[in-house]
């Protein structure tokens, strides 16, 4: 048996039916059942069940995330308190060593004032020095030095008012 095809005669647009654009507006022919309201509601408990599943897991993973944090904190904190007990035993035992070895000294030690070399004069807690026909002001900051004509390199010392006595 051949197949055949319809033959249409002339069309009349009175005679045409046409399907219509949204399914709630059908009024014939096939309506949509209870199976496709079911594959609806279906797919949204779907979508609904593996957000709820992925936001657990999510959540999950935090907290044994900080878990973890915090246990290793906890193992650092302990790590460095038992240096810190290591550091404070040697120091104490530094620090009694120390305290065997050098005795407190009884008199407080006072700088050696020596006697003032020529060409130096002090003058109202000034020391002064003859330089290109004035006199020069010698504080602290100023490197003088004075070597006794003895020639001998321990007795030279360094010229300041303090190490002559030329203080208030």
């Amino acid at each position: 048996m051949e197949r055949e095809e319809p033959k249409l005669g002339k069309v009349v647009p009175e005679d045409l039916e046409f399907r219509p654009r949204h399914q709630h507006q059908h009024q014939g022919g096939r309506r949509p059942g209870p199976a496709a309201s079911s594959v609806d509601g279906l797919v949204w408990k779907l979508g609904v069940a593996v957000g709820l599943g992925v936001l657990a897991a999510l959540l999950i993973f935090n907290a044994y995330e900080r878990m973890q944090a915090r246990r290793d904190a906890e193992a650092a904190v302990r790590y460095l308190e038992q240096g810190l007990k290591q550091v404070e035993k040697d120091l104490q035992g530094q620090a009694t060593a120390v305290m065997r070895q050098a005795p407190a000294p009884s008199v407080i030690a006072r700088p050696r004032v020596h006697p003032l070399p020529p060409g130096y004069r002090c003058s109202g807690g000034t020391l002064l020095t003859r330089q290109n026909g004035g006199w020069m002001n010698i504080t602290e900051r100023h490197n003088h030095w004075y070597c006794p004509e003895t020639g001998r390199q321990q007795d030279c010392f360094r010229v300041t008012p303090h190490s002559v006595g030329c203080t208030r």
